[in-house]
């Protein structure tokens, strides 16, 4: 009986915490709330071993000896349990807006990890060593996006905008001008200013993606931990939901597509953690050009060039990472320049899987030659017997193309021997 009398005070004296525990957890601001009262935290899951055994040995005893429901002990060891069972469920709701939670974590692992977590708030700061990949420029591309018809705008502007017009023209047939005016005005002002305030910062760095918003907490996932179907993108508003050793929602991203491609790459070998040593590739120059009929970009290098035709960005994307992507509507050339991020032989290794992939074509420096004339960034002419790889060089690559092109001047023959 001292046994139990004594389970009896331990599952009494859980109730209250157990309440206050619910409580923290259920409130609006519940990050804030726990924050404040870690200790209080720490000190349950340490004294919830206790309260386990207790129930255990009550309900052991209950069944054993046939106890009916109303013993005030039993009736006691119920509630507590059933608010362990509501408590566990909840501390794993608020796990999971902030990592995956497994179905089956218990409690104490639960507030565990959830404490660890709010211990460590994330650091919009480049930690040392960490160097940015690829910053949002807060501007619609001019790429084609994920939207409706490749638009860069989120769908529901798209639908929206002919109930608009149509309700401003009858709203101006009518007679209320002023009520038409009004509407269009409001309709107008709130389309860009809700984007506006749901918009932030993304960042992706050799390590984590990052996401400061106009208004909330920063948010950021390791690069390393996000798997293959960890990443998704909510169409009818721009919004990139990411799952890794965190969750991570940005809203109203621009670019989403440069963004997502950004992360598929830098998310997987080769190019994981590639960024680190903070240096790009120098003897590169990439340039859009033109073989034959076919349109697509140049990648020149010391002693070779690369030739990808337009419309492969998803193969060459697939040639570099190795895995089978559902993005579309991007051209190479987004690949090929991240590829920069690697050192040259892993970046020739790359480039000559994406020409394979591609059905592009590759020439070495000994057997074409370039035909000096007009400027490079008006002209760039490349002959390979009777094929001609015409290009131009834009203003980022005018120096390193200038550079290269020195080396693939057409040597003078020989004179006959005497």
């Amino acid at each position: 009986m001292r046994i139990l009398e004594g389970g009896a005070e331990i599952i009494s004296g859980a109730m209250r915490p157990h309440a206050e525990l619910e409580a923290m957890l259920s409130a609006r601001g519940w990050k804030r709330r726990v924050l404040n009262q870690l200790e209080q935290v720490s000190a349950f899951v340490a004294g919830s071993e206790g309260a386990r055994e207790a129930l255990a040995r009550v309900h052991r005893r209950a069944a054993v000896e046939a106890w009916t429901a109303d013993m005030p002990v039993l009736r006691q060891a119920r509630a507590l349990s059933t608010q362990r069972e509501r408590l566990t469920r909840l501390a794993r709701q608020r796990l999971d807006t902030l990592t995956v939670a497994p179905p089956d974590v218990t409690l104490e692992e639960a507030l565990t990890r959830l404490e660890a977590l709010l211990r460590q708030p994330v650091s919009q700061a480049l930690k040392e060593g960490e160097v940015l990949v690829f910053e949002s420029d807060h501007g619609r591309s001019k790429q084609p996006g994920p939207g409706v018809g490749g638009s860069n705008v989120p769908t529901p502007y798209l639908l929206m905008l002919p109930l608009v017009i149509l309700t401003f023209i009858l709203l101006m047939a009518s007679g209320a001008r002023e009520l038409g005016a009004a509407f269009l005005g409001l309709f107008i002002g709130g389309s860009l200013l809700w984007p506006l305030l749901r918009s932030g910062r993304v960042r992706i760095t050799s390590e984590r993606l990052l996401w400061s918003p106009v208004f909330g907490e920063a948010q950021a996932v390791r690069l390393d931990s996000i798997a293959d179907d960890g990443v998704h993108l909510d169409r009818s508003q721009f919004d990139l939901e990411v799952t890794g050793d965190r969750r991570l929602r940005a809203r109203s991203v621009p670019n989403p597509l440069r963004l997502m491609l950004t992360l598929e790459l830098h998310r997987q070998p080769p190019l994981l953690g590639a960024a680190r040593s903070g240096v790009q590739l120098e003897d590169v120059a990439l340039f859009p050009a033109k073989m034959g009929d076919a349109e697509g970009v140049c990648v020149l290098r010391p002693h070779a060039l690369a030739f990808i035709p337009d419309r492969r960005g998803p193969q060459a994307l697939q040639a570099v990472t190795g895995k089978p992507t559902s993005l579309n509507g991007f051209e190479a050339d987004w690949v090929l320049e991240a590829l920069r991020w690697l050192p040259a032989a892993e970046f020739d290794a790359s480039v000559s899987r994406v020409v394979k992939a591609t059905g592009g074509l590759a020439w070495a420096a000994g057997d074409a030659h370039f035909v000096p004339g007009l400027p490079v960034w008006l002209a760039i002419r490349i002959r390979r017997g009777e094929q001609v790889l015409l290009g131009r060089a834009e203003w980022l690559y005018i120096a390193a193309a200038e550079r290269l092109l020195q080396g693939w001047r057409k040597r003078p023959e020989l004179p006959p021997p005497a």
